[in-house]
């Protein structure tokens, strides 16, 4: 599964949309906040949630599962990964 977005709807994807995907309440908040702010660390979502390290790594690792999201090497420090939101452009 893919979300689908231009650049227009990517500054805008709904609240929606989200709620329409089968996932945890954490997963889909923490898929807004990528879909909002774009690439971030494991640590960055901490910060920007009130969810515990271990609720954040099950909710990636649900979102990676489902296609939704993409783990990519941070070549600012290799010790940690980016995560964002898998997106395809519409021809």
């Amino acid at each position: 599964m893919q979300i689908l977005l231009d650049d227009e709807e990517s500054q805008g994807v709904t609240s929606s949309i989200i709620d329409s995907i089968p996932l945890p309440q954490s997963a889909k908040r923490i898929l807004e906040i990528l879909v909002q702010e774009g690439p971030l660390t494991s640590g960055d979502l901490e910060k920007r949630c009130t969810y515990s390290d271990r609720t954040i790594r099950n909710a990636l690792k649900k979102l990676i599962g489902m296609g939704l999201v993409t783990k990519v090497v941070n070549f600012n420090d290799m010790r940690t990964s980016l995560f964002h939101v898998q997106t395809a452009n519409v021809a």
